[in-house]
């Protein structure tokens, strides 16, 4: 039986294989007969060059993956159009003849100019460009001029070196007019990109580089420069296009591909992108004025006092106050890094914010041992001791309102540049995280177990309202970014943390709980 069974399988497998066969041949004659050709897999070849955060390439575990917000742009309308792209990195300049040459097919992130239109079909503009001036912070002050054309004329009297980009346009006509002048070429300096141009400026080898402003503020923040070199901004912004070889893609296409970008500008996905890239290098603008990291450093003393005078109240060693203190100043931080697999943490890049908690639990405990010295030498009343023991309790208040609202505002910006989606729900939560975790943690291992957070007045529900506020904020507003709004929008949200925090303690707002209190 099992032969019979062998057979007749093995007869079966035969006569598939001859259908097959048979089939594929007639299917060969008929293409052959029919002269038809199999279409093959097409894709748009294009170039990309280093423009951070537009576009860059980002190495993760040894991979090179490309990213920016050209890329996710282009690949979102791609998608869409039905395209596939690939991307070849290039100087502008090459990429520039390799479009009118029909070598590649488009190239990203292009001004239009008469000379371009000839060899190129423009899509519609996807975003906007402003360009900035890129100086030593020690000469800025010489250049507070109104118009570019004063700004200009100014360059060209003090014999200025300027690098600008090779084959770059940029938004004024006069600057590029400026850049073309045979008078100049002595002091023009041009760069493959604008890294190129930077580490010329560190280098002192050129006055100034000009550059798109968050494209300079992007670099300035990767190398750390950004107390040395400082943005004077040139009026005027320019549209960005895509741009399309006239050799090898059709104006069809380009419709379409102008249909998919008006579509996408009017979306969600459209705001949530800008704000993925843009809005975290306009946040560290702002981490990298004086004034935040003035408030930064304050808010990591204020939660560390917060945690000295916990210590003062249950009399704890000074290991144990300084425990009590770090966990609130770094503690929150730590746990945000952890979840995100951020590395390096944060926390432990520079060394300023330990120094601050160590300084600030010595000398708190320097001070509380002398008075505690001079009323026993002196014999001063116990009730003073107990004195300070409620003002400590209000200014325990008010320095874990200062920490609460410095560190919500931090919590914001980690997880815009951590791309969590959707913002306004994950943005509130880690400045719940970054703004309270820290205190939480503080006073799980205090000896009275209570922890404030969960238990007492509002605390961390105003670090997740603050919180949500600015997270609505940064996606409502993605489609109009800019650096002073962002400012505005932490200075408010700082503010507003740390008054509501006082109300809520001052006033004796009641917080939602289960049951009555008894």
């Amino acid at each position: 039986m099992s032969i019979l069974n062998n057979f007749i399988f093995k007869s079966g497998a035969l006569i598939l294989m001859g259908m097959v066969l048979l089939f594929g041949n007639i299917n060969c004659i008929f293409a052959q007969d029919l002269d038809v050709v199999m279409p093959e897999a097409h894709e748009l070849q294009g170039g990309w060059y280093s423009l951070d955060p537009y576009q860059y390439e980002k190495e993760e575990n040894g991979i090179k993956t490309l990213h920016g917000l050209d890329f996710e742009l282009t690949n979102s309308i791609s998608k869409e159009v039905g395209e596939n792209v690939s991307y070849e990195h290039i100087y502008w300049d090459i990429l520039q003849q390799d479009i009118k040459d029909g070598k590649k097919d488009f190239a990203m992130g292009a001004f239009y100019t008469e000379e371009r239109a000839a060899y190129a079909y423009y899509s519609t503009p996807y975003r906007d460009e402003e360009d900035s001036l890129f100086v030593p912070r020690n000469i800025l002050k010489n250049l507070n001029f109104k118009t570019n054309a004063e700004l200009l004329n100014y360059l060209k009297q003090k014999k200025f070196r300027l690098a600008v980009g090779s084959g770059y346009i940029y938004a004024d006509p006069l600057i590029n007019a400026y850049i073309a002048d045979p008078a100049n070429k002595d002091i023009i300096i041009k760069t493959n990109n604008d890294y190129q141009s930077l580490n010329l400026l560190i280098e002192h080898k050129i006055d100034g580089f000009l550059s798109d402003r968050i494209v300079g503020a992007t670099m300035i923040w990767r190398l750390d420069v950004g107390r040395d070199i400082s943005e004077h901004r040139l009026q005027g912004k320019h549209p960005v296009y895509i741009l399309f070889s006239k050799k090898t893609v059709s104006p069809e296409l380009v419709s379409k591909y102008n249909a998919a970008i008006s579509r996408l500008n009017s979306s969600d996905k459209y705001q949530k992108i800008v704000a993925w890239y843009l809005y975290p290098i306009l946040f560290l603008q702002t981490e990298d004025a004086g004034w935040f990291r003035f408030t930064e450093v304050l808010g990591t003393i204020a939660f560390a006092i917060s945690g000295l005078i916990i210590a003062f109240k249950e009399k704890t060693t000074l290991f144990g106050a300084l425990i009590l203190a770090i966990l609130p100043s770094l503690g929150g931080g730590l746990m945000r890094d952890v979840i995100f697999g951020r590395n390096p943490v944060g926390a432990l890049q520079s060394p300023i914010y330990l120094m601050c908690v160590l300084f600030t639990v010595i000398i708190g405990f320097i001070i509380i041992k002398l008075l505690t010295h001079f009323r026993r030498r002196y014999h001063i009343s116990g009730e003073i001791e107990d004195d300070i023991r409620h003002e400590a309790g209000a200014i325990l208040v008010i320095t874990d309102a200062i920490g609460l609202a410095m560190f919500s505002v931090t919590g914001v910006i980690v997880s815009l540049s951590a791309k969590v989606d959707p913002l306004w729900l994950w943005g509130p939560f880690f400045a719940f995280l970054i703004g309270a975790g820290g205190g939480i943690l503080r006073d799980m291992i205090s000896k009275t177990l209570y922890i404030a957070a969960l238990e007492g007045e509002l605390y961390g529900e105003i670090a997740i309202l603050w919180g949500f506020f600015l997270s609505v904020f940064i996606t409502v507003s993605a489609r109009y970014a800019e650096s002073e709004y962002i400012q505005y929008a932490v200075i408010i949200t700082i503010c507003g943390a740390f008054i509501t925090r006082l109300m809520v303690h001052f006033l004796h707002i009641p917080n939602a709980r289960f049951g009555k209190e008894v």
